[in-house]
């Protein structure tokens, strides 16, 4: 059981997806796009994008236990550094939300789809993640922002859903 997040997607954003979803379905043969994007609108790259904006929801909520049941079992992170020591996986996934999102006293976080590839039970989502937080340090309040490309590796599930690989 998901557990929910209130913000999933906007209505606006997922009637418009769905939209361009049925229309993709009933059309001429066309390649239909998803809303405001060049993706093409297959059942697949829809429920890809649906399961991220979960995510964002989730992340804006700062809810733990939603984001960590989108993530699949199989999660890891190498930091993006050559060290091992900054590396972890699912396990560790929850200590990382838990004492990063404790941080955080507001955020927005907006991404801006640019493609999604489905390779079989794996997907790729390359986004152009646009966001500013406001962080709860010892020294006072401190405010960032993310304008940044990142990419979002889920898989498909036995029962047809879409957890995280890295990403989160």
């Amino acid at each position: 059981m998901l557990i929910p997040c209130k913000r999933r997607m906007t209505t606006s954003r997922l009637g418009a997806l769905a939209v361009v979803f049925a229309t993709a379905i009933a059309g001429c043969g066309h390649t239909r796009f998803l809303a405001g994007t060049t993706i093409p609108a297959t059942e697949d790259n829809l429920a890809v994008v649906e399961t991220v904006e979960q995510y964002r929801a989730c992340l804006i909520e700062k809810n733990i236990d939603g984001l960590l049941l989108l993530a699949s079992k199989r999660y890891f992170e190498d930091g993006g550094t050559p060290q091992a020591n900054d590396d972890y996986g699912y396990d560790g996934l929850r200590q990382i939300l838990t004492s990063r999102l404790g941080r955080v006293q507001s955020l927005r976080y907006d991404i801006e789809y640019q493609r999604v590839t489905v390779r079989g039970d794996q997907a790729e989502v390359d986004a152009f993640l646009n966001g500013a937080f406001e962080l709860q340090s010892e020294t006072g309040e401190r405010y960032r922002r993310v304008n940044d490309r990142h990419r979002f590796v889920l898989e498909r599930t036995s029962n047809n859903k879409w957890r995280f690989l890295s990403g989160m």
